[in-house]
């Protein structure tokens, strides 16, 4: 039986519709996105911008301070060097020289810590100090790292135990890793006491790259904690695409990195 043509007419008609309905959604929904692409440029200049400016400020703040604080330094050190100067005195000097070397250290890593913010480890960055990205063979990186590190443990009466993979590779490089080393092993040693015993494992299994780093024995009672180090380390970490977890009154540290073969094949993809 044929349709009336009003049938088909309305039939007609109602598809126009259903399709001009989802044009002016698909229009609308592209000058939304339209929008906020814009809005997303616009807030990545921003931000961008506001780094330049964190950047200055820190490099302006450091220059500022260091030359006033090398200054009193100085007039510390040559104070507590009187004859004259009784024990607490002395001893007040002492704790002001040690001050200001942590606010020193404390920008130090504030200067780096803007500079790595910046960098971009999936192509060939270049890092201060001809730092480049490369493959790094991590457990000899471990151990040239724990050889620099033998006689302050030995000196400090604290053994160490080790049980490292071999031929463990990861991208990234290889100053920047070991200065991460360095400032987690340099955490562990304020709560060092003789006796104890630094344990450091190295596993790779295939994907990741995974070190643990554990202090076994009581802290030292007195000690004066600083998050300088460690959170540089995290940052250093972090922009190798992996991850760091630690406690500084336990002296447990985790770190994870992508191994160079899992690298390869998530770029290939």
């Amino acid at each position: 039986m044929n349709l009336p043509i009003s049938a088909i007419f309305l039939a007609c008609l109602c598809l126009f519709l259903i399709l001009e309905m989802n044009r002016r959604k698909n229009v609308a929904l592209l000058r939304k996105n339209k929008l906020l692409l814009n809005k997303l440029k616009a807030l990545t200049k921003e931000m961008n911008e506001l780094e330049k400016l964190k950047s200055d400020m820190l490099s302006r703040i450091g220059i500022s301070l260091r030359k006033p604080l090398e200054s009193v330094r100085k007039t510390a050190i040559e104070l507590s060097r009187s004859p004259e100067r009784s024990s607490g005195v002395k001893e007040h000097l002492t704790r002001l020289t040690n001050e200001i070397t942590e606010i020193e250290n404390f920008l130090d890593v504030m200067k780096e810590l803007a500079f790595l913010e910046k960098m971009d480890l999936s192509g060939s960055s270049q890092f201060p100090d001809e730092a480049e990205s490369s493959s790094v063979s991590l457990d000899n990186l471990l151990f040239d790292t724990l050889n620099e590190w033998n006689d302050e443990f030995s000196s400090r009466g604290v053994s160490l135990a080790m049980s490292i993979d071999e031929n463990v590779m990861v991208t990234g490089s290889r100053h920047y890793l070991k200065h991460a080393l360095e400032n987690i092993l340099s955490e562990i040693s304020r709560i060092m006491v003789s006796g104890s015993l630094v344990h450091i494992v190295l596993f790779n299994d295939e994907e990741s790259v995974r070190i643990k780093i554990a202090y076994k024995g009581e802290p030292a009672k007195t000690v004066k904690q600083s998050a300088f180090g460690v959170e540089l380390a995290r940052q250093i970490i972090s922009i190798h695409d992996g991850w760091l977890t630690g406690d500084s009154k336990t002296g447990q540290y985790v770190m994870e990195l992508p191994s160079l073969n899992q690298k390869m094949e998530s770029q290939t993809k």
